[in-house]
């Protein structure tokens, strides 16, 4: 089978698994804004993503580094030299953590800090072996381990609550998040085999080396990503406190864990073929595939920015606790800006095969410059929703520098024939979702219609002009075969 369906096939059916997990976590949103006090569910987001920024500051360049080299060094002795290397430093890492958060508990008497530390150390754990996983092919194993992970999110955190509404503390949610990645990261520990292979006498320093070279650049790439992605959450709560960072977190993470889903889905059926493409003949091999990756993105992306605008107010209420929608314009601007993040990351890819991720800082730090700069400004004007809004500022700021500058080496190409019938597919899509929304009934029952009207209408729309014939092909012989 030619590579391209091969991994159009790879990316559509490991997609089913990501929506499931990528709903678990918008219920979990859901659940938090009801079994919490608004304070507390501001408590708790804030707690989570400052340990998503220390993962990505701390651990994010090993993480890619080892993503990067797995498949090598699998094949060379199953992996023992890079997991022991991995092992070690990431007992390194939390150590530091450790240190940090125990200083925090007893100069400021919150044991919030404490609990950070174990949140961090089970976040981190797995999702690197995750990436691993996938990277390695091992999909089956990476599917049910973050869907269990999702799941105990949601379930433990309701068990300890005893499904009472207004709980005042955030320690329910924490350990709930920690238990859960800690399964899903000692699963993994447990199918990469890695009890039997880690050793500290096995530590590698070569192979320490060639992380370094590849991945302390990422380091700073690192640092602008977490201003990019979360600098706006930060200025929130700095001028608005935490129940309106509530109100903007929770929307925020309808948008951002949609596209995640659909984002990480693509890639973890893409971004594999594209590596092995790249291994084996450069440019002429992972151009293509690169190409059908960032088409097959589009094809999902497009029409998810145009969906959630216009269900945004009548999503926000049915998901949330009274009050919250009044963050559902977070809803869209926070898509619409996913949407270029996500191009980004396919237009990055040139940099990242070349091991020229220098490029990728100097860029990164450029666009977080003038989110700081467009979410101060938007915030002022705007309010809370300005946070969003700067976040679209800034990664449609990133994705065009680095269109700019990454043309020298390659860049995607998109034919404009495929983007024409996506673009009109997808305005068909919002604009028949939008039109349910008006109708004189429930707020559940003008959801319910529009996300049918607006999938429906996309559905027709991109068959009719047959841009997803070869999805459907693609699909239609892997159920065959079964």
């Amino acid at each position: 089978m030619p590579k391209k369906n091969t991994m159009t096939r790879d990316a559509m059916l490991f997609l089913p698994a990501k929506i499931v997990e990528g709903l678990l976590v918008i219920a979990c949103s859901s659940l938090y804004t009801h079994i919490f006090l608004e304070d507390t569910v501001g408590v708790f987001n804030f707690v989570n993503f400052n340990i998503q920024i220390a993962y990505l500051i701390l651990a994010g360049w090993m993480a890619n580094a080892a993503t990067r080299y797995v498949g090598e060094e699998y094949h060379k002795d199953r992996g023992q030299a890079l997991f022991s290397t991995v092992a070690t430093i990431y007992f390194i890492i939390l150590a530091a953590v450790s240190l940090f958060c125990v200083g925090g508990a007893l100069l400021t008497h919150d044991p919030v800090y404490l609990g950070s530390a174990l949140m961090f150390a089970s976040y981190t754990l797995f999702q690197i072996l995750n990436s691993a996983l996938i990277q390695l092919g091992r999909m089956r194993a990476s599917i049910s381990l973050s869907l269990t992970s999702a799941v105990c999110k949601l379930v433990v955190a309701y068990a300890l609550c005893g499904g009472k509404a207004g709980y005042p503390s955030p320690f329910p949610a924490i350990f709930a998040n920690t238990l859960a990645d800690g399964i899903a990261g000692i699963g993994a520990v447990l199918a990469l085999s890695i009890p039997q292979l880690a050793r500290l006498r096995f530590f590698s320093k070569p192979l320490f080396q060639k992380f370094l070279k590849y991945g302390v650049p990422l380091m700073g790439v690192s640092i602008s990503v977490a201003l990019l992605n979360q600098i706006d959450k930060y200025l929130v709560v700095g001028f608005f406190g935490n129940v309106q960072y509530a109100y903007y977190s929770s929307n925020n993470s309808i948008a951002a864990g949609i596209f995640t889903m659909i984002s990480v889905g693509i890639m973890r059926g893409v971004y594999p073929a594209v590596l092995r493409g790249w291994r084996e003949g450069g440019v002429a091999e992972a151009k293509p595939l690169l190409d059908q990756g960032v088409r097959l993105y589009l094809l999902l992306a497009l029409p998810a920015v145009a969906g959630l605008s216009a269900v945004s107010v009548p999503l926000s209420q049915f998901l949330f606790k009274s009050g919250y929608e009044v963050g559902a314009p977070v809803i869209a601007y926070t898509a619409l800006a996913m949407l270029f993040m996500g191009l980004t990351e396919y237009a990055n890819k040139a940099y990242e095969l070349e091991q020229a991720t220098v490029h990728v800082l100097q860029n990164s730090a450029m666009a977080a410059a003038i989110k700081v700069i467009a979410s101060i400004l938007l915030l002022k004007t705007f309010g809370f929703v300005g946070g969003a809004m700067g976040s679209v500022v800034a990664f449609a700021a990133y994705f065009a520098i680095t269109c700019l500058r990454v043309r020298e080496r390659f860049l995607f190409h998109v034919p404009a024939k495929h983007l024409v019938r996506i673009l009109v597919s997808t305005v068909l899509c919002g604009a028949a979702a939008y039109g349910a929304t008006l109708l004189p009934v429930g707020n559940l029952a003008r959801l319910g219609c529009a996300v049918a009207a607006g999938g429906a209408v996309y559905a027709v729309a991109i068959v009719a002009c047959g841009e997803a014939r070869a999805e459907f092909d693609a699909i239609a012989a892997k159920l065959r075969k079964k």
